[in-house]
């Protein structure tokens, strides 16, 4: 350090303009430093990739809005062919600020429809046609029975809705693709065995004499509100706290006949009404 400064000062009662060309290569070193500072976030954002292996060559992956097969991982930038064959190459800095959804880790694949049936199929036909789908999915080789389901989830404007849900145990798309053929074309004949069908948007005309509402009906209902007001138990706009105390627990749940139903708990001896021997 101490030779250069002498030699600077040597050169300078020369008269060779040494702060001159200190003070042109600092700003030349800035402007080659600005100049590879993408270059240098490319080569920190491809380490940042192999560090977390986020991305693999030949994951199936969503970065951002484009969605392909990983082809290559290089030092400056990422290689990804889309479905259309095309090829996209998106730099190391920007793909590591992204959000990566990397499909080639998953370990299961999830399948999810909602079907619609008829708004004509009774409420019997509904339970055969949710039973037989709980046993499909269930039971079928290529699905994860812990995580099948088959609910009817609403009342859609023109159908009954049933959510149908379970994940499928295979990463390979092709694979599954072939597993939810599988399934689909099953669910649509149990609802055949059903008796009901699938709905669709439609006005259904009917054509025949009305009869009415049940009168007899509509006076029980009307007597009952009566006796609720004159007693001054009107459950609105909410139900007291001894009316909900009440309530608490006397539904029939699971329903009546459902192998759900526990069985009475066995009493043990002591117990009031205990059986000795």
């Amino acid at each position: 350090m101490a030779a250069a400064t002498l030699l600077a000062m040597g050169a300078d009662r020369i008269g060779v303009p040494v702060y001159g060309i200190v003070a042109g290569l600092g700003v030349g070193g800035l402007a080659i430093a600005l100049a590879a500072q993408p270059t240098i976030e490319n080569l920190i954002g491809g380490l940042s990739l192999f560090a977390d292996k986020s991305l693999r060559v030949g994951d199936y992956c969503r970065c951002g809005t484009d969605e392909g097969t990983v082809e290559s991982i290089g030092i400056r930038s990422t290689w990804i062919r889309g479905l259309d064959r095309t090829l996209t190459t998106i730099p190391n800095a920007a793909l590591s600020k992204m959000s990566v959804v990397n499909f080639g880790r998953r370990d299961q694949t999830m399948m999810r429809t909602v079907i619609g049936v008829r708004y004509e199929t009774t409420p019997e036909q509904l339970r055969y046609l949710l039973v037989k789908l709980r046993e499909l999915l269930v039971g079928h080789p290529r699905i994860d029975p812990n995580t099948a389901r088959a609910r009817l989830i609403g009342f859609g404007a023109s159908s009954l809705d049933i959510e149908i849900f379970a994940y499928v145990r295979t990463t390979v798309r092709t694979e599954f693709l072939a597993v939810q053929e599988d399934v689909w074309l099953r669910v649509m004949d149990i609802v055949e065995q059903s008796g009901s069908g699938f709905a669709f948007p439609s006005q259904t005309l009917y054509l025949g004499r009305d009869g009415g509402l049940d009168a007899q009906a509509a006076e029980a209902a009307q007597a009952q509100v009566r006796r609720w007001r004159e007693q001054g138990n009107l459950p609105f706009p909410d139900f007291s706290p001894e009316q909900l105390r009440q309530m608490r627990g006397t539904g029939d749940y699971p329903p009546s006949g459902s192998v759900a139903v526990a069985a009475p708990e066995p009493q043990s001896p002591g117990q009031p009404g205990a059986k000795s021997d």
